[in-house]
């Protein structure tokens, strides 16, 4: 068994074992924590990325499970997704500062950014998504 040690190796192993490798940037003082897959691409599926600062665990979950049933139906989520939670996970096509602000290892590992990317927007305890009046401003996170 070889064991893959650059990191272009890992994100290949990971593709390869699962279909997508995962990258999550922590928050700092000034921004908000963020997770995205790559690997989704090459199939001609767009990248997936949700932004927030929840906790990495439930990021790499939901990630993983959009990504799984993308991949298995070769459909792009464009309704909302319901995975057993109080509240459906809203896809929307993101634009093209999703790909220069927060996937940018996709496009080098790819060696180019003509991909897609489908931000994940995840609601408040109360229901409302970003951009919705009524949302909590800690869950109103950017829409690039």
């Amino acid at each position: 068994m070889i064991i893959p040690t650059t990191g272009r190796a890992i994100i290949q192993s990971n593709i390869d074992r699962t279909g997508q490798h995962i990258f999550a940037i922590f928050p700092d003082a000034d921004n908000a924590g963020f997770a995205y897959t790559i690997g989704n691409a090459r199939p001609g599926l767009p990248e997936l990325l949700i932004i927030g600062n929840f906790a990495p665990i439930l990021m790499a979950s939901v990630l993983n499970e959009v990504g799984q049933r993308m991949r298995q139906t070769d459909h792009v989520p464009d309704k909302d997704i319901d995975i057993g939670g109080a509240f459906p996970i809203r896809p929307r096509l993101a634009g093209a500062e999703a790909r220069t602000a927060f996937t940018i290892q996709v496009g080098r590992f790819l060696g180019h950014d003509e991909y897609a990317v489908v931000q994940l927007l995840l609601p408040d305890p109360m229901g409302f998504y970003p951009g919705e009046p009524g949302c909590d401003p800690r869950y109103d996170v950017p829409r690039p």
